[in-house]
């Protein structure tokens, strides 16, 4: 499986899950394929699209098993870190 196969096989994938699983309709150009490795014939992606309800979906295709498995997530939080306060973090609590 290319990497365009794999692309198109996981959005189609997303999409039959939030269908059968959310009762949300999207195509596959409101998807966007925002990472993606390829590591000795696996393949996996995070797949993110604004109809998604704050869910992004992690797709993994194993090469030996020739399986593809989707896992979804939903960001339940995003905090950001000033560089001045990154020193303070790094320090080991005893």
């Amino acid at each position: 499986m290319t990497s365009y196969e794999f692309e198109v096989a996981a959005k189609n994938a997303v999409i039959k899950v939030l269908e059968e699983d959310y009762d949300i309709m999207v195509s596959i150009k409101d998807l966007e394929l925002v990472w993606f490795t390829h590591v000795v014939g696996n393949k996996k992606c995070l797949i993110y699209g604004h109809e998604m309800d704050k869910m992004y979906a992690e797709v993994t295709y194993l090469k030996e098993s020739m399986t593809m498995y989707v896992d979804m997530y939903r960001k339940v939080q995003h905090e950001a870190f000033a560089s001045d306060h990154l020193a303070k973090l790094t320090v080991v609590q005893k």
